[in-house]
């Protein structure tokens, strides 16, 4: 009778470690899948968002269509991104926050200059962008570090040649040609 009771507490131990396992190892995958769709969404975002500033930049200014394109950019654009940005935040490690931080506050930027005019030709669009993104793709570093997923060289776009060096930690607009 005794080893009877004992199988049965062990039995009953069993399923209850097993059971607390599987609560975490699920928990953990939750939190994974949660801060892969917030990344996937910052960079799903960026690219509309980024797409929506380059097209109010290379629009000309005479007939209204510029106002037009940068009001709703301003507006209705930023939304989404915003949303974006703070699920980053709600889920995110510590070092993707930053990098997520610091890539909307040069999208922001640039958004600025495009608003207040300060970009009119397409060598001013190409230094006006690296700032943005420099940042997109050190968040795009981050976050493949925070998700255990090997480094790629990631470019969402090339700059015009200008005989310097590529190097992807230089965020600040003047550090890099």
């Amino acid at each position: 009778m005794t080893s009877a009771l004992l199988a049965a507490l062990a039995a009953i131990v069993g399923i209850a470690i097993g059971r607390l396992w599987d609560v975490r190892a699920e928990s953990a995958r939750w939190r994974r899948d949660q801060k892969t769709a917030c990344y996937q969404r910052v960079v799903e975002q960026f690219q509309a968002l980024y797409e929506n500033i380059r097209a109010a930049t290379l629009t000309d200014g005479d007939d209204g269509t510029f106002e037009a394109l940068a009001a709703r950019t301003r507006t209705n654009d930023f939304a989404p991104w915003d949303s974006a940005v703070a699920a980053v935040w709600l889920h995110g490690s510590a070092d993707v926050v930053k990098a997520v931080t610091e890539l909307d506050e040069a999208v922001g930027q640039q958004l600025y200059a495009v608003v207040e005019q300060k970009i009119a030709t397409v060598s001013e669009w190409n230094a006006a962008r690296r700032p943005a993104r420099l940042t997109f793709e050190r968040f795009v570093r981050a976050a493949r570090e925070e998700l255990d997923l090997p480094p790629v060289p990631v470019q969402i776009f090339t700059d015009p040649p200008s005989g310097e060096p590529y190097d992807p930690d230089q965020v600040q607009s003047g550090e890099q040609g």
